[in-house]
């Protein structure tokens, strides 16, 4: 008989029984700690054509897919780091090009041509070196800026500071074209905020020629603009940028002669400027221009102590405790031309008042010269080259006084010579009275004079001349002199 065949391993009883390989999880099975077997459960059947494993080989592979996971994400850090790299790279290394077009876009979109110099940029800003500019549509201006630092929002300017700013104007043609300026550009440039450091503003009066004045080393403050007011501001007009140049030095011709602050505003019809004071309502000293339809300025000076304005134009007035007030208007001279208004000649009233201050005269004139206030008046006519002021119609009053004439203005560098020819005529009368009125006091004084003004006829012709010198009003020399033409009555 056959001997029977010997069973297998796996189902034999006088072997050890083999562990089976691990069944392959389902997709979603956890992978935790080891299951416990089930009681109820069938038994697991060992698939005999699975492959072994390797000596060692985890199963469950916990460990496994929290691995890959860290690689995922450690991969997907290193792209957005090389990104971020590659694009501070074409910033810092391609950007510049395409930065100095932005740059000059957004402040053309603003009124200025701009010429950007060099250009250094980070993540927060973008600093400009050595820069040139000008101001579209307007003649005669240009300047340069040593540093501008443009603080970013986003990709857009929020903040501009610069330091270093230099601002030529020649002739008065640029003033002329201000306020178009600042009606077609003001409310975009206004909405950009702005701080200047050592701002210099020069004049000229011609291209090439010296400058006239200078406002240099200031501090530009722009401040936040009032309403429009007044009928002639028809509706929706902006609102004109204002602001202050703090303790700007002040040179006329090459010499300093004061140094105050300066306010400013820039309107869509009118410039003015306000010279001592952080506002113009409080500055003694204003000028506005006024372009349109016919150019026209004019030069307002409040009551202010007669020191004050000596201080402020650097004139040497003494220890002097006159008030002083007065205006001038200004406007082409007739037949001019508009379109070269820095070589068109000017004119326009002068009226001038002097509170504590009265002409020379003998003791015998006090009687004419009452009051201690002065008047003058006068028609100016300034030449083209700003050279030579000419008075003409000039009326000087105080008192019952009144002498008419002519005078010139000679500008020489930052001084001025002061010529004045008048001359009047005083009743035979009036003048009798008054000096027997300096004489005699009380009943015998007014019977007196009653008796002269009757006795005297004709008249007494009185001249003035008057030569000054600006840098030095208090050593004027004023000449008078009298001829008499008095006969008596019968």
């Amino acid at each position: 008989m056959a001997p029977s065949p010997r069973p297998s391993s796996a189902s034999s009883p006088d072997t050890d029984a083999e562990v089976p390989l691990a069944a392959p999880r389902a997709s979603g099975e956890s992978v935790g700690a080891p299951r416990v077997p089930d009681e109820n459960a069938a038994p697991r059947v060992p698939d005999e054509n699975a492959a072994p494993r390797a000596p060692g080989e985890s199963g469950g592979a916990p460990h496994g897919a929290r691995g890959r996971r860290r690689r995922r994400a450690l991969i997907a850090a290193l792209v957005v780091v090389a990104l971020i790299g590659a694009a501070v790279a074409a910033v810092l290394v391609l950007g510049p090009p395409a930065l100095r077009r932005r740059i000059i876009a957004e402040a053309r979109a603003r009124g200025v041509a701009l010429d950007p110099g060099v250009i250094d940029v980070d993540l927060r800003s973008i600093r400009l070196r050595d820069g040139r500019f000008s101001l579209l549509g307007v003649r005669g201006v240009s300047g340069t800026v040593a540093r501008a630092t443009i603080e970013l929002r986003g990709l857009s300017p929020a903040r501009i500071a610069t330091e270093g700013v230099e601002l030529t104007l020649v002739g008065t043609d640029a003033l002329e074209d201000l306020p178009a300026w600042v009606a077609q550009y003001g409310p975009r440039a206004a909405a950009l905020p702005l701080t200047t450091g050592r701002l210099r503003l020069g004049l000229r009066d011609r291209d090439g020629g010296p400058e006239v004045l200078v406002l240099a080393d200031g501090a530009l403050e722009r401040r936040a603009a009032a309403p429009v007011e007044g009928a002639a501001a028809p509706p929706g007009t902006p609102r004109p940028e204002i602001g202050v140049l703090k303790q700007a030095r002040v040179l006329v011709a090459g010499k300093e002669i004061a140094r105050t602050d300066i306010a400013w505003s820039l309107g869509a019809a009118s410039i003015a400027l306000g010279f001592g004071g952080e506002d113009l309502v409080s500055a003694p000293l204003r000028a506005e221009l006024r372009p349109r339809p016919s150019p026209s300025a004019s030069i307002e000076l409040a009551p202010t102590p007669l020191s004050a304005v000596g201080a402020l134009l650097g004139v040497d007035v003494g220890a002097s405790t006159m008030i002083v007030a007065g205006t001038l208007e200004l406007r082409l001279a007739d037949g001019a031309d508009r379109t070269a208004l820095s070589e068109a000649p000017l004119e326009g009233p002068i009226a001038l008042t002097v509170k504590g201050f009265t002409l020379p005269h003998p003791r015998e004139l006090d009687g004419l010269l009452f009051g201690n206030t002065t008047t003058v008046k006068a028609d100016a006519s300034i030449s083209a080259d700003r050279q030579r002021v000419a008075l003409s119609g000039v009326e000087v009053a105080a008192g019952a006084l009144k002498l008419k004439g002519t005078g010139t203005v000679e500008r020489s560098g930052a001084d001025a010579a002061i010529a004045m020819d008048l001359s009047g005529s005083i009743p035979c009368s009036l003048l009798a009275g008054s000096a027997a009125m300096s004489h005699l006091t009380g009943a015998v004084g007014l019977l007196a004079r009653d008796l002269v003004s009757r006795a005297l006829a004709g008249s007494v012709a009185v001249q003035v001349h008057v030569d000054a010198r600006a840098s030095r009003l208090t050593a004027a020399r004023v000449t008078p002199s009298a001829i008499l033409r008095c006969k008596l009555r019968f």
